[in-house]
C-alpha cells in the first residue's frame, strides 16, 4: 500500500555580527509531501536552499525510499556555506543524513531528526545552523 511522506525541514541559523545584531533566517521552513510505493527506487526530494544575513546558506539534499516493512528511509546531505554572499561556494561544514521514518500511528508519533552545522574557520566561527526534520509516514487510502 502506498505511503505518504509528509513534513517539514526547518533551518535555524546564526550569522554572527561583531558590531550589530546577529542575523537569522526568516524564510526557514520547507514543506515536503510525496507518495512512495514499494519497489520504487529512491526519490529525490527538492528542498530549496535557506539563505540569510547576506552571506549564509544551508542546502539540504534528501532522498526517500519505502522499505519492505513500510518504513521510509531518508538519506542525504546537509551543507552550510558562509562567505561574501548568499551564493558563495565556500562550504564550511557538511553532515550526512540517514534516518528511518516508521509508520506514524497513535503509538508511533512523527519522526524528529536534527543535524548541527558549524563554521569551521577562525573568522566567522560563531556562524552556525541547526536543521530540524519532522516527518510523518501515513497510509494512502484508496477511494
Amino acid at each position: 500500500m502506498p505511503r505518504l511522506l509528509n513534513g517539514t525541514v526547518r533551518v535555524e541559523g546564526v550569522d554572527h555580527e561583531d558590531f550589530t545584531a546577529n542575523e537569522h533566517p526568516t524564510d526557514k521552513v520547507r514543506f515536503v509531501q510525496i507518495v512512495l510505493d514499494s519497489g520504487q527506487p529512491a526519490q529525490n526530494l527538492f528542498i530549496a536552499p535557506v539563505k540569510w544575513g547576506g552571506e549564509c546558506r544551508v542546502e539540504v539534499e534528501l532522498n526517500a525510499m519505502m522499505l519492505d516493512n513500510n518504513a521510509i528511509k531518508i538519506t542525504g546531505n546537509s551543507k552550510f556555506f558562509e562567505g561574501a554572499s548568499e551564493e558563495t561556494g565556500e562550504m564550511e561544514d557538511q553532515v550526512g543524513i540517514d534516518f528511518t521514518v516508521p509508520r506514524t500511528t497513535g503509538g508511533s508519533p512523527p519522526r524528529h531528526h536534527h543535524v548541527s552545522l558549524r563554521n569551521q574557520v577562525l573568522i566567522g566561527a560563531e556562524d552556525s545552523a541547526e536543521v530540524f526534520f519532522d516527518f510523518s509516514n501515513l497510509v494512502v487510502e484508496d477511494d
